[in-house]
C-alpha cells in the first residue's frame, strides 16, 4: 500500500513540475509576440507551434493518458524546449525595436524555470522496462542510473517498451543519435560560452609577452556580469577589478547600436552552428573584427592619467601631483628584443631592433634637455640670415600660406624656400613660422604638452636651418649638383628624419596626453565610478583605449598658432566594465605554455 502510495506521488510531483514548465514556456512564448514587420514577427509563431506539439506529446500523452508509446519523441521535445525557446528569444529581439527592460527580466526568469524542469522532467521520462526493476539499481539507460525511473511508469495506460533497431532502421537511429549529440554539444557551448565560460584565441601581439599569437585560453565569465543576449538583464558583477588585471572586453572602437549587436550575436550563433567555419562578424569593408579583445587594466576609477616617454603617470583627486605608476612598469614591454630568448623566437614582429631603440632613447633625452631660451636666440638668429637672402620679385605674385604638415614641410622645402625668398609676404610668413611659439615659452605645461611643444620647437628650428641655407646656396648662385654635398644640409636632414620618425610613428605608441582631460576651465577630470582604462603590454603594437582607428591631423601643440601638424590616432577613452566579458584564467594551449593566467 505505501509502495503504490509512493509510485503515484512521484508521478503527481512528475505531474505538477510537467505543468509549471509547460505554463512557463507559453508566459514566455506570449512575451514573443510582436508588432513590428521585421524578423522578430517570427519569434511567436515558431515558439508556438513547437510549445503545442510539446504539450500534445508530453502533457496530453504522458501526463494525462499516461501513453509511453511516443516517450522518446517527449522527452526530446521537452529537452531542446529551453534551447528552441532561447533562439526565439534572440529573434524577437533581432529586430528594428527591442523590447522593455521589465519584458526581459519576465522572459529570462521564465526561460530559467523552462531551463531547470526541463532538464529534471526529461530524465524523469527515460524509459526502462518495469520487468527490470528488481535489477535497476544495477542498470544504466542512455548513462543514467535507472534506480528511480520505473516509478515513473507504474500504472500507466501503455508502458515504454525500449526498440531495438536492425538493419536499416538501426542505420537511420544511428544517424539520428549522431544528430542529437551534435545539436547538444553546440547548445552546451552556446550556454556555456554566454554564461559560463568561453574559450578565446589570441588574435594579436598586443599582449606580448603575456600572449603569443594563437595562445589559447579560458575565459572565466560567471563572475563578470554575463548578460543574455541583447538586454540588460543577466547575472550581477562580482569580480573586483584591480590594475593588472587581464580582461577580455568587447571592442569599444566599434558601433555598438541594436544594429550591431544584433549582427553580433547573429554571427556568433552561425558561428556556433557552422562548427566554426563561418564567420560573419566582419566590419564595413568585409575585414573581420577584432571584438573582444584582451588586454590589461592600467586605469582605476578615480584617477587622471598622462603617459610621457614610456612611463604612466596618475593622480587623483586626493593629490595635484602625477605620481609613477609602479605597477605598470612591470607589465608594459616596450622592447621586445630584451624578453627571454624561449618566448623571442615566438614573437612575429618586431617594431623596432635594439639600435632603434636606443636611438628612440637617447633622442627622449636630448628633447627633455633641449633648450628653449638657446633656441629663441637660434630662430632670431635665422630670420636675420634669411632676410640678407631674400629678393622679392613682384612678377613672382604673393606667398600662399603652406601646409604646416610636418611630413610635407620637410619633403617641400627647395620649392617652398624659393616661394619664400620671391614671393611677397614670404620672409614675413617665414619670421612667424619660426618665432610665433616664443610667447609662450614660459607657460608651465604638464609633461605631455611639454614634450609636445618641445618637438614642434626643434622641427622648426631644424625647418628654419634647411631653408636658411638653401636661401644661401641659392643667393651665391652655387650650382644644384653641388647642394647635396652640403655639409650643413645633410646634417639638417639627419635631424629632420629623426624628428619625423618619432613624430609620425613612435610620439602616439609611446606617450598619451592627460585623461581624462581637463575641463575648460583647467579642473582636473577623472575616470568615473565603473569604469576602466586599459592598453596591451606590446605597447607598440598595440591598438588599445589609447587610440581611434582613424588618423587625423592634428596640432603638436595648442601654444602656438602656427604649429607643425602630425597624424594622430590618439583618441583615448575608457569603459564601463558592463562592457568587459571575462577575464582569462589558464592557457591551454600550445602545451609548452600550459598553465594558469
Amino acid at each position: 500500500m505505501s509502495n503504490k502510495k509512493e509510485l503515484t506521488s512521484y508521478f503527481k510531483n512528475f505531474k505538477i513540475t510537467t505543468i509549471i514548465e509547460l505554463c512557463a514556456a507559453g508566459i514566455f512564448t506570449l512575451l514573443n509576440i510582436s508588432f513590428h514587420a521585421d524578423i522578430s514577427l517570427l519569434a511567436f509563431p515558431i515558439s508556438v507551434i513547437y510549445l503545442a506539439i510539446t504539450c500534445w506529446f508530453v502533457l496530453y500523452k504522458i501526463v494525462i493518458k499516461t501513453d509511453g508509446s511516443h516517450i522518446y519523441v517527449a522527452i526530446k521535445l521537452t529537452e531542446y524546449l529551453p534551447y528552441l525557446l532561447f533562439i526565439t528569444f534572440i529573434i524577437r529581439r533581432a529586430g528594428n525595436t527591442g523590447t522593455t527592460f521589465a519584458i526581459d527580466v519576465i522572459a529570462v526568469l521564465s526561460w530559467f524555470v523552462v531551463f531547470v524542469l526541463a532538464y529534471l522532467n526529461s530524465t524523469k521520462m527515460y524509459p526502462v522496462n518495469p520487468a527490470a526493476a528488481a535489477s535497476a539499481s544495477q542498470r544504466k539507460v542512455n548513462g543514467r542510473n535507472a534506480a528511480n525511473y520505473p516509478k515513473l511508469v507504474q500504472g500507466w495506460a501503455v508502458v515504454p517498451v525500449e526498440r531495438k533497431f536492425k538493419g536499416m532502421g538501426k542505420v537511420l537511429f544511428e544517424i539520428v543519435d549522431w544528430i542529437d549529440a551534435f545539436f547538444w554539444a553546440i547548445f552546451t557551448v552556446l550556454i556555456f560560452q554566454i554564461f559560463l565560460v568561453q574559450l578565446y584565441e589570441i588574435p594579436s601581439e598586443s599582449m606580448v609577452p603575456t600572449f603569443l599569437v594563437k595562445d589559447r585560453v579560458f575565459v572565466s565569465k560567471i563572475d563578470c556580469g554575463p548578460k543574455f543576449p541583447l538586454t540588460d538583464v543577466g547575472l550581477p558583477d562580482f569580480r573586483k577589478y584591480k590594475r593588472g588585471d587581464t580582461i577580455v572586453l568587447r571592442n569599444p572602437h566599434y558601433s555598438m547600436d541594436r544594429k550591431s549587436e544584433v549582427k553580433t550575436v547573429t554571427s556568433q550563433l552561425i558561428y556556433m552552428f557552422s562548427l566554426m567555419t563561418v564567420n560573419l562578424n566582419k566590419d564595413a569593408d568585409g575585414e573581420l573584427k577584432y571584438d573582444p579583445l584582451v588586454k590589461r587594466i592600467t586605469g582605476l576609477p578615480g584617477e587622471q592619467l598622462v603617459m610621457q616617454d614610456g612611463t604612466l603617470y596618475r593622480r587623483t583627486n586626493a593629490s595635484d601631483v602625477f605620481e609613477p605608476v609602479e605597477l605598470d612598469n612591470k607589465f608594459a614591454t616596450w622592447n621586445l628584443n630584451a624578453v627571454a630568448p624561449k618566448l623571442k623566437r615566438y614573437v612575429q614582429s618586431f617594431p623596432l631592433d635594439s639600435n632603434d631603440y636606443q636611438q628612440m632613447i637617447d633622442f627622449e633625452e636630448t628633447r627633455r634637455n633641449y633648450d628653449l631660451s638657446a633656441a629663441e636666440f637660434q630662430a632670431n638668429e635665422l630670420v636675420r640670415q634669411f632676410k640678407k637672402y631674400t629678393v622679392v620679385n613682384k612678377n613672382a605674385g604673393t606667398f600662399n600660406k603652406p601646409s604646416l604638415y610636418e611630413f610635407n614641410l620637410f619633403n617641400t622645402v627647395p620649392a617652398l624656400t624659393k616661394d619664400l625668398m620671391t614671393k611677397e609676404g614670404g620672409a614675413e610668413w617665414f619670421e612667424k613660422f619660426l618665432t610665433s611659439w616664443i610667447p609662450s615659452k614660459n607657460e608651465i605645461r604638464d609633461v605631455y604638452s611639454e614634450s609636445n611643444y618641445r618637438l614642434n620647437v626643434m622641427t622648426k628650428i631644424t625647418l628654419g636651418k634647411i631653408v636658411v641655407e638653401y636661401a644661401r646656396l641659392a643667393f651665391d648662385e652655387i650650382p644644384e649638383n653641388e647642394w647635396r654635398n652640403d655639409t650643413v644640409l645633410t646634417k639638417a636632414y639627419d635631424e629632420a628624419e629623426i624628428l619625423n620618425w618619432y613624430i609620425q610613428g613612435l610620439l602616439d605608441e609611446r606617450n598619451m596626453p592627460v585623461f581624462p582631460a581637463n575641463d575648460s576651465q583647467g579642473n582636473p577630470q577623472y575616470i568615473p565610478a565603473n569604469c576602466y582604462f586599459m592598453m596591451g603590454d606590446n605597447r607598440f603594437n598595440s591598438l588599445d583605449l589609447r587610440h581611434a582607428y582613424d588618423k587625423k591631423e592634428i596640432a603638436l601643440t595648442s601654444g602656438d598658432p602656427l604649429s607643425v601638424t602630425y597624424l594622430s590616432m590618439m583618441a583615448p577613452q575608457y569603459i564601463n566594465k558592463k562592457y568587459i566579458v571575462g577575464k582569462p584564467v589558464f592557457r591551454f594551449w600550445p602545451l609548452g605554455r600550459f598553465g594558469k593566467v
